[in-house]
């Protein structure tokens, strides 16, 4: 059996959600020292920096942020109910393990909610308007990002933040806290948020091959929301969910060559057996 721990996995990830400890601290005006703390430990978690099976002590925790134990421990509550780390009587915590089967599976509820949610948005009228237009900026943006070739830092970065922003939006045009409520927990997880974008880069294409096929898939979804047609946009959805999660189920199926050809990834960097 593959288990994924959260400081190895080779392939390759783009995430527009990381921020550096310094921004954190730039924003600190706006965030609560919970909040702060809670940010920054889940980034070291999904960056490697605190591995799986490693004990967080709230005293090491509250020194190395300057900030008293309280904040801590509630941040670390707010952790182990995103499943990060798990919490033990009188020991403390320490950050969780994430199997291959956990992600994948993820990847299954993921699609499944995005397909609830662009059926209700267009059911109850939700997509008219403002959320029309959040589409077509995105496959703009896309489109304009795939006229040209290769696949440097700043498209890749520019085509996360597309792609975020097109998914996000079926999720906050369905018009349901708790539908977004578990979506985001749910996209707390290692490669699962859509700001998480995958390919193999052996070879310049592949990228480009990944966000073509994205686009197309896009493309379609958009169409079948201005056909009024819900039904076939919540499938297509959830087709596209599928093949995503294939791709990275081929991933980390991948013989060893292949993945020692890959590098290293932002959020699970090496993959175990």
């Amino acid at each position: 059996m593959y288990k994924v721990r959260s400081e190895t996995l080779e392939c390759q990830v783009a995430n527009s959600n990381t921020e550096s400890q310094s921004k954190l601290q730039v924003r600190a005006g706006t965030l609560t020292n919970t909040e702060i703390v809670a940010q920054r430990l889940r980034e070291m978690i999904l960056g490697g920096e605190l591995p799986a099976g490693k004990r967080v002590q709230e005293r090491d925790i509250a020194e190395t942020f300057g900030v008293s134990r309280t904040p801590v421990r509630v941040a670390l509550g707010m952790l182990e109910a995103d499943g990060l780390v798990e919490g033990h009587p009188n020991r403390g915590f320490t950050v969780c393990e994430f199997t291959v089967d956990d992600i994948l599976s993820a990847y299954d509820v993921r699609s499944a909610l995005e397909g609830l949610a662009i059926r209700t948005a267009m059911e109850e009228g939700h997509l008219a308007g403002r959320g029309i237009e959040v589409f077509e900026e995105c496959i703009a943006e896309c489109d304009d990002l795939l006229s040209g070739a290769g696949t440097s830092a700043e498209k890749l970065s520019r085509w996360t933040r597309a792609n975020e922003k097109f998914h996000l939006n079926m999720i906050q045009a369905a018009n349901r806290s708790t539908l977004n409520k578990v979506y985001a927990n749910l996209s707390r997880m290692p490669l699962v948020s859509p700001s998480t974008f995958l390919f193999t880069v052996k070879k310049d294409e592949d990228g480009l091959a990944r966000m073509e096929e994205a686009h197309r898939e896009h493309k379609a979804i958009y169409g079948a929301v201005r056909r009024g047609q819900s039904s076939r946009a919540e499938s297509l959805v959830v087709e596209h969910g599928h093949t995503v999660r294939e791709r990275l189920r081929e991933i980390f199926e991948c013989d060893l060559q292949v993945r020692e050809m890959l590098p290293p990834a932002a959020n699970v960097r090496s993959l175990v057996r």
